[in-house]
């Protein structure tokens, strides 16, 4: 007979593991219905359903920036379909063809609320400041709605906008005057552009360089940069961001001082009629020194990164290099030792550098365009989109579409967007660069002639190197970069660029 020791006894921990694992099973049992009945069988179709509510999240985390790509190649018959995350329904639309239909319904499928809610959320708006932006959304009494028809016309073609990228490059210009006078340089390339462009941009815009070392270290800003997407989302506490806040915080400082001394009087026509606009709708002075922080994040966030990958796309691959420096190099005039670069001419006229810039944009582009429903209503007389709901265009999912352009769909094709007599032209609708239809970039003009202009000085006036021991990393740059900028021959001369016709690249099809 057994030892009577020997026979395991039942603890009363068995009965607690019952009972959370039946907590569990209700639980899951409770959100699994849920979500389907709450779930219309009109609306697109619901997937990711694993464990309900949580399994979006889940695969954003796994996939990260290629989580709606991974979708679309499971879901590949889904025009457009349905994901649920706890208080948000979310339709992600895979179909070009439905692109359109979405930016026509532009009154019920509204921009400004997610305008708004990144004022609130990432630029610590005010409640007296938010209610303004959103008694509105839909007339031009609006301030959102006005805003585009205030402001836009200041980035559009014409004198203002020659007058405000006239600035920026000339801030440009003399900071890559210095760098000539010194001879080789290293720097680290990410940095180096990011510092270029960042200082160009509120200068020229703002008519204030707010971000030199006398007044604080552009490190704030850049800690604050990466915290922007995270508290948009809202989804973790802002103390999680503590640092990117304390950034944020000194930035607005910087501005509160600017706007309290009328600096953006000074500034160009945007940034004056940016801030007249915003006083006339009784936005509160603290405010709107919070909102130069978003309008200073939208002229550079996407500026500073493009502006990067095409440089270095270019000067790491050596015939791309000598096809846009022999574009370029057509552009310059020189009188009296004097050299004149047409900025029109860059801009229309060098079609490898076009297509490079355009190609990066295709490549590298991350961005989403996102609406949400004002009321329940059919798209294109197929699917509910509920009331709250967002609807997204991934830009990466239209960006890596092989039915559009072509079995190289994975590969950086510098000469994608030549045009070539005979050859098929690809469906401008499926890129989104800038966006489409009410969220069209519209400081596009803007940012591709800053980008454009940029590289082709250094083009003329320096070779770029890396150096000796990370020559393999040029290949491709997951970290930072260390080059040596050589000036070439007559870089030291006086450099200008004239700004002529007003005619503007056009690569969305809106400009088509």
């Amino acid at each position: 007979m057994a030892n009577a020791s020997s026979v395991p006894a039942l603890t009363t921990n068995h009965p607690v593991s019952v009972i959370v694992l039946g907590g569990i099973i209700a639980t899951y049992i409770f959100f699994w219905a849920l979500l389907r009945l709450t779930q219309d069988v009109k609306e697109p179709t619901l997937v990711s359903t694993s464990i309900p509510f949580l399994s979006p999240i889940f695969g954003m985390a796994r996939w990260n920036m290629g989580f709606y790509n991974y979708m679309r190649d499971k879901y590949p018959h889904l025009p457009i379909y349905t994901l649920r995350l706890p208080g948000t329904r979310l339709y992600i639309v895979n179909s070009t063809a439905l692109i359109p239909v979405i930016q026509r319904q532009w009154r019920t499928l509204l921009f400004p609320p997610v305008t708004a809610r990144a004022s609130e959320a990432a630029m610590g708006g005010s409640k007296e400041a938010m209610d303004i932006m959103r008694r509105d959304m839909v007339t031009d009494n609006g301030l959102l709605p006005g805003f585009i028809k205030v402001v836009h016309p200041t980035l559009a073609a014409g004198p203002a906008l020659d007058e405000l990228s006239g600035k920026v490059i000339k801030v440009i210009t003399d900071s890559l005057d210095k760098l000539a006078s010194n001879g080789p340089t290293r720097v680290k390339m990410f940095e180096w552009v990011r510092q270029e462009l960042l200082l160009a941009t509120t200068d020229g815009v703002k008519h204030r360089n707010l971000f030199q070392p006398s007044s604080y270290s552009p490190n704030l800003y850049n800690k604050f940069h990466p915290a922007i997407m995270f508290l948009m989302l809202n989804l973790l506490p802002h103390w999680v961001f503590k640092q990117g806040i304390q950034g944020r915080e000194q930035v607005v400082k910087s501005f509160a001082l600017y706007q309290l001394e009328g600096g953006f009087n000074e500034g160009s026509t945007f940034i004056q009629r940016w801030v007249k606009h915003f006083t006339a709708q009784g936005i509160p002075e603290p405010d709107i020194a919070r909102f130069h922080v978003g309008s200073m994040f939208a002229l550079v966030a996407n500026t500073i990164p493009t502006a990067l990958w095409t440089i270095y796309h270019i000067v790491s691959e050596p015939s791309v290099l000598e096809a846009c420096r022999e574009e370029v190099s057509h552009a310059v005039q020189e009188t009296e030792g004097v050299c004149i670069i047409d900025s029109d001419y860059i801009k229309n006229s060098c079609p490898t550098l076009l297509s490079t810039f355009q190609e990066v944009m295709r490549f590298h582009g991350m961005g989403n365009s996102v609406r949400v429903a004002d009321e329940d209503q059919m798209l294109d007389g197929k699917y509910l989109i509920k009331k709250g709901g967002l609807v997204m265009i991934p830009t990466r999912v239209q960006h890596r579409l092989r039915s559009v352009w072509g079995d190289d769909v994975d590969i950086l094709n510098h000469r994608r967007f030549l045009k070539r007599a005979g050859a098929n032209r690809h469906n401008p609708v499926a890129f989104r660069g800038f966006g489409g239809g009410t969220t069209l970039c519209p400081g596009r003009h803007f940012a591709t002639t800053e980008i454009l202009l940029f590289a082709a000085m250094i083009l003329l006036r320096f070779d770029v190197y890396p150096n000796s021991s990370q020559a393999e990393a040029m290949e491709q740059p997951d970290s930072e970069i260390d080059i040596e900028l050589r000036p070439r021959p007559g870089a030291d001369k006086t450099w200008r660029f004239l700004f002529g016709s007003g005619k503007e690249a056009a690569f969305v099809a809106e400009d088509i």
